[in-house]
């Protein structure tokens, strides 16, 4: 991964995208670049934290990136954030397995275009874990999935909806 960021990143500095902007920011977002392209799910605020430019610099530097660079990334797929996601939540594995039935289901139904995958993730997993009996609050699962609670919560009643899921009550 380290490798291919490098190359990103040799890439930009060839086609002078690197002047006039923090090396610091390009460098993240060449390694941001890189993990969409490895399909290792990162967020920008993940990569970010570690720089001192923020997340609106990185991001602002990875859609150059993707402009200028002729770089071609993948969408990012929500099932790839879930064992990170259930791994933090220490989950079953049969509850992570759950949510990425939910999510594939979801997929074939169309609902998951256009919206951040982190957030779908975490909406499958909470949905997973009140149907498995492994109940995590929504706060737990935003935290984990760095996404807000307003988030888990608007996808996890819009995946319940539209997947017909009955949802014991709490």
């Amino acid at each position: 991964m380290l490798d291919r960021a490098l190359e990103i990143y040799r890439k930009a500095l060839e086609s002078g995208l690197v002047r006039g902007r923090s090396i610091e920011s390009v460098a993240a977002a060449a390694v941001y670049a890189a993990c969409r392209e490895m399909k290792i799910p990162r967020t920008f605020d993940e990569i970010a934290r570690y720089t001192r430019s923020g997340r609106k610099d990185v991001a602002r530097c990875y859609r150059l990136l993707i402009r200028k660079a002729a770089i071609k990334v993948p969408l990012s797929d929500p099932i790839d954030f879930i064992p990170r996601i259930g791994n933090i939540l220490k989950l079953s594995s049969s509850t992570i397995r759950k949510a990425i039935d939910i999510l594939n289901r979801a997929k074939k139904m169309g609902i998951t275009a256009g919206k951040d995958p982190a957030g779908l993730a975490a909406a499958a997993i909470y949905i997973a874990s009140l149907l498995s009996g492994e109940v995590r609050t929504q706060k737990e699962v935003a935290q984990a999935a760095q996404v807000t609670e307003v988030t888990v919560r608007n996808r996890y009643k819009e995946l319940a909806k539209k997947l017909k899921i009955k949802l014991p009550l709490r």
